[in-house]
């Protein structure tokens, strides 16, 4: 069985060129397909859509097959032949089932607005946490990049060069191994033949491999290097900025790790099965029960029509419901278009990564720091070099 921190199984059932494959995917920065479908307001377009609806799920099954028991239903009741006479005077109990029918719908039909509510709610906040890690994750980029050493002509020096290199490379494998531990799609990524494939195609060390095995702290020990990184950049001088920096990026970080750690928490605590099952419960009596309650009033045609519309009304809204409690799918219980598309938001950070440091990899000379500044900077780093190793016993 699937969960929210992904599936323990998923390695051992995916090939290594399907591992290479989804490696390749989540370290791309080519982005094939938006977070979610977009759509038009136009009512004409709406209404020719298909593919990522509610419907393209209901339409087929449900609908059709509460339509055939309706048939079947009104063919029992209302064509002539053997029994017919006892038949018909059965039609008439179907009367009390109508009026019981009646008042049920308002309670399911209140109880299921509310459940679609809850729903949409869990998967918006979601929605808006991988937002807000992605944000974290790009203000880390922009400080390190306005705050990485310069030289007289303004560019990077060669050990900011490699230290905003080593930033962004850990950046984009704490975001994998993240969606790693969430997904049951990207979950072969955080295993041992996943991670090998990582060191193969350059996003891991060897060394940082056998880190990763050995704690089994996945992306939580990524976070760690980044902040080690940060602070030794800030200690000696290859970001500049001092303890006010220092502070800055610590709140980043800390605020990063509070923000990822409640998606597992959300998933966990999405809803009490108790609530799930006790709604489909409700919705299914409903709409089984609807030909016996409308074929007393309406007739037997308008029995097999309206529960047809009632069905894809109340169907629709369940199943909405609960893909809406599966965001990123991982249940595959639903069309992926109407998921989170978790591969676009690696992607996207993918490019984040790299794209504050290469914007400020020139400035204008107004911006930088005064020629005899840059001599007092690198005068200044390399007393605090010297400190450093005189502190560590070199």
């Amino acid at each position: 069985m699937s969960g929210p921190d992904g599936d323990m199984w998923s390695g051992l059932r995916v090939s290594y060129e399907g591992i290479a494959d989804l490696a390749d995917a989540a370290f791309s920065t080519t982005i094939e397909e938006p977070i979610i479908p977009q759509f038009l307001p136009q009512r004409k377009w709406l209404w020719r859509q298909w593919r990522g609806t509610i419907i393209r799920r209901v339409l087929p099954r449900e609908v059709l097959l509460n339509a055939i028991v309706a048939c079947a239903v009104s063919a029992f009741f209302t064509l002539e032949g053997p029994g017919y006479a006892w038949r018909h005077e059965l039609l008439k109990v179907t009367a009390t089932v109508s009026s019981v029918w009646v008042l049920a719908s308002g309670l399911v039909t209140f109880t299921l607005s509310f459940f679609l509510s809850q729903s949409f709610d869990l998967w918006r906040r979601v929605y808006s946490v991988t937002r807000r890690v992605q944000g974290r994750l790009n203000d880390l980029g922009l400080l390190t990049a306005t705050s990485a050493e310069r030289d007289e002509n303004g560019d990077y020096t060669d050990d900011a060069e490699e230290m905003l290199a080593t930033v962004a490379r850990y950046v984009r494998l704490f975001n994998v191994l993240l969606y790693a531990s969430v997904t049951t799609r990207f979950a072969p990524l955080k295993t041992p033949s996943g991670l090998q494939r990582l060191v193969k195609s350059g996003h891991l060390t060897a060394d940082e491999r056998e880190a990763l095995l050995q704690s089994s702290l996945g992306h939580n020990i990524v976070l760690e290097w980044i902040f080690t990184l940060l602070n030794s950049g800030v200690a000696d001088g290859r970001l500049g900025g001092g303890n006010t920096l220092q502070l800055v990026l610590a709140n980043k970080v800390t605020e990063l790790r509070a923000t990822y750690a409640s998606i597992p928490d959300a998933l966990s605590g999405r809803m009490p099965l108790a609530y799930t099952q006790l709604v489909q419960i409700l919705v299914d009596v409903l709409v089984i029960s609807a030909p016996l309650a409308l074929i007393h009033s309406v007739g037997g045609f308008g029995a097999i029509v309206g529960t047809a519309l009632i069905t894809l009304f109340h169907a629709s809204i369940l199943n909405l419901a609960k893909m809406f409690l599966d965001p990123f799918n991982n249940n595959e219980y639903g069309d992926a278009g109407l998921s989170i598309n978790v591969l676009t938001l690696m992607q996207e950070t993918n490019i984040g990564s790299e794209r504050w440091r290469k914007g400020a990899q020139w400035v204008p000379p107004a911006t930088r720091l005064r020629p005899t500044a840059v001599e007092e900077r690198q005068k200044k780093r390399g007393t605090t070099l010297a400190g450093l190793f005189n502190l560590g016993g070199i």
